[in-house]
């Protein structure tokens, strides 16, 4: 049985540090506006979701749910809608007793994010012990004829329990079936991503939570998102009462958002206040407090923590593999989805939910499904297995029809980017910067230049001519981290838009590529030379980040490809020739280097409009290979090599060798590139340039 005074306390706590928090660094019009490119990559999250509108009509999703718009009461005691009651079905009030013969008493509110697994607070259960003889109460909801009791199920913290009070977060297992015979899975689940574009300041924040341990309750109006914290918190203005600790957090797209925690009391000192400025003691009603917000914990932060837990038995590792397995981002299965296929495969076929959201081990992930309605959206699972789907829905395994394609990192936030110090050694490559002439050009937000982190490198966008004006990318060749399959082995090429600025800033298809027919999307960060890694994921992901339009150059088909094809006969081409140059020199010995590249972006470059307005597009492209040499001490230094490659010479044939071999000719000093492309170098580069005094 819950110690009540002791959960008390531990709420007024961290209700406590809210509040500090709030103090030290309330909101401001800095951290609450939304930059272009949290827009940017917001409206790229709501697109997937028209997507999955058009893939409705196509017959291709597997679930729908119509939602209704209308206005609202701030409180709402029935599901407004099906869409609501399908968000709040996971939501379970936490009671302190699971006697059938005993009225249970309510004291907090949880959600199923797995099949098996619930998510609730830290100040609610802070240890194994605090969980033992509690339960999670489902459906004790308002009915027309009364509030139904509900359904009762035993915690299981034997069998998984995890908490942390930094984020005031724990995870217990829920015994599979009610203390009256029912099964969990009848519940659902909701599922919960790592991405963190799935709401902005300003808009909705919904709730649905048990206050003060009674029915549950729709907190659907006057709930603004004030701030997304980069600590891992959020704060909002929206309904709860005492008990509504371990609520869901919605976006307007029922999304899961946040896990509620703590409302925040203004303070003086470090007493709170009642609503007439008179100090509030424990042992008062909570509605007298003068409430200036409430703070949850991002959904995105508890995702990456649980990805850190460490299991100590198998079954508790079964149990977090099942809810990690769960937390991709849905709007990269869309685009899976909205994957073309050939004619033949377009006939309207309902997928199995099963196989698409099947994990790497081949196991269901209780039969998880999307279901979307039009601008809104719930992610959850049936928590069924396959075996039991409807037979409409489990007939066709459409993914085994669809053509594999690239598989993005759907989690922009997290990519690492390129690390200067990866030659080790204590020894840095920076990156470079932008000259005072050519500042104005590039691609800013709040008057600083933005460097986009991918997996294993970074580049900075040239606004006016849409094309990067420089790449960093660090390179390993060791065949360990790396696979034997070809390119195919990663699924048919796809470009993609950068989500994180606006696409009018990124060079397209329609612009250049696809009307300029002997015109590559030439790599500025070659592909083979970013496709490795630790684990088979982190090889797909940086493989995939390289097919960004952001690193997409016009390059002339007979200089970017090393084997242009019988229209160039006798021609190899000389970016792919170095390319590959590269890579046979790191197949041996020290199998790392930094590169640093882009094209020198000239404005007198020659124009083409084909169609969509003029597009200038370069003839000259440069490339600074930055490697580690061994003295006969064993120590290591750094040497930099500078090139200068024009897509005018396409008309010649080289040799392939290191050193830098045949490609000597086209060797300039880093200062060089420098004047002519404009961008600047760390002074540790040119001090390490082989070419400096040439």
């Amino acid at each position: 049985m819950v110690a009540t005074n002791l959960f008390d306390e531990r709420r007024r706590a961290v209700m406590i540090a809210a509040a500090k928090r709030w103090k030290a660094q309330p909101p401001t019009p800095a951290t609450t506006q939304v930059t272009p490119s949290e827009q940017a990559r917001y409206d790229a999250r709501r697109s997937s979701f028209d997507q999955a509108s058009e893939l409705k009509a196509q017959g291709r999703l597997p679930v729908f749910v119509e939602r209704k718009m209308g206005p609202t009461l701030d409180w709402y005691t029935l599901p407004p809608d099906d869409a609501a009651r399908a968000a709040g079905r996971p939501v379970a009030r936490i009671v302190a007793n699971v006697d059938p013969k005993v009225d249970p008493v309510g004291f907090a509110t949880g959600f199923m994010v797995s099949p098996n697994v619930l998510l609730t607070n830290w100040h609610v259960f802070p240890d194994p012990g605090s969980v033992r003889g509690t339960g999670a109460n489902f459906l004790h909801d308002e009915t027309a004829s009364g509030v139904a009791r509900g359904i009762i199920f035993e915690f299981d913290p034997d069998a998984l329990f995890f908490s942390a009070e930094d984020l005031d977060f724990a995870l217990v297992a829920v015994k599979p079936k009610a203390i009256t015979g029912e099964l969990l899975s009848s519940v659902n689940f909701l599922a919960i991503n790592g991405s963190r574009s799935k709401i902005l300041p300003g808009m909705p924040i919904r709730m649905i939570e048990y206050p003060d341990g009674g029915p549950k309750r729709y907190a659907m109006e006057n709930c603004r998102l004030l701030e997304l914290r980069e600590d891992g918190f959020l704060r909002y203005e929206t309904d709860t009462e005492e008990g509504s600790s371990g609520s869901a957090c919605y976006s307007e797209m029922w999304e899961v958002v946040g896990l509620h925690h703590a409302s925040i009391p203004k303070m003086r000192g470090n007493t709170i206040l009642n609503k007439d400025g008179s100090a509030w003691s424990p042992g008062q009603p909570d509605d007298g407090i003068d409430w200036i917000a409430n703070e949850g914990v991002r959904i995105s932060a508890l995702v990456k923590a649980f990805g850190g837990l460490v299991p100590t038995t198998p079954a508790s590792k079964h149990l977090l593999d099942e809810l990690l397995a769960n937390t991709t981002d849905p709007t990269d299965e869309v685009a899976k989805l909205a994957t073309p296929r050939a004619p033949e495969a377009l006939s309207p076929v309902l997928p199995d939910p099963s196989k698409i959201f099947a994990n790497t081990k081949g196991n269901v992930m209780g039969g998880v499904t999307m279901n979307f309605s039009g601008p809104v959206t719930i992610f959850v699972g049936s928590g069924v297995p396959a075996s039991q789907l409807p037979q409409a829905t489990a007939a066709v395994a459409a993914d085994e029809a669809l053509e594999k394609a690239l598989r993005f990192d759907p989690n922009y936030d997290d990519r690492e980017g390129y690390n200067p110090d990866f030659l080790e050694n204590d020894i840095t490559v920076p990156l470079p910067r932008i000259s005072q002439e050519r500042d104005q050009e590039m691609y800013k937000e709040n008057g600083q230049i933005v460097v986009l982190k991918y997996h294993h490198f970074s580049l900075a966008m040239n606004a006016s001519r849409r094309m990067q004006m420089w790449s960093a990318v660090n390179v390993d060749y060791d065949a360990s981290k790396r696979t034997s399959s070809g390119r195919a082995f990663f699924g048919q090429d796809r470009w993609v838009v950068d989500p994180r600025i606006p696409q009018k800033y990124q060079l397209g298809d329609p612009d250049i590529y696809a009307p300029a027919k002997q015109i590559d999307r030439g790599h500025i960060v070659r592909r083979e030379d970013n496709a490795w890694g630790d684990t088979p994921t982190e090889i797909e992901f940086a493989n995939s980040d390289t097919f960004h339009f952001s690193n997409c150059t016009p390059q002339h088909a007979a200089f970017n490809r090393s084997q242009p094809g019988k229209q160039w006969p006798g021609v190899q081409g000389l970016w792919g020739g170095f390319e590959n140059h590269i890579q046979r020199d790191l197949q041996s010995g020290d199998t790392r280097a930094c590169i640093i590249a882009g094209p020198i972006l000239n404005p007198n470059d020659p124009s083409e409009d084909f169609g969509t307005g003029p597009v200038q597009y370069p003839l000259v492209f440069w490339k600074v290979v930055a490697v580690t040499t061994r003295d006969t001490n064993g120590r290591r230094s750094l040497r930099t090599y500078g090139f200068r490659l024009s897509q005018k010479d396409v008309v010649d044939r080289f040799g392939v060798e290191f050193a830098p071999g045949e490609y000597a000719r086209y060797q300039v000093a880093l200062s060089a590139i420098s004047d002519e492309a404009g961008v600047i170098f760390d002074d540790v580069l040119l001090r390490a340039d082989t070419h400096a005094g040439a």
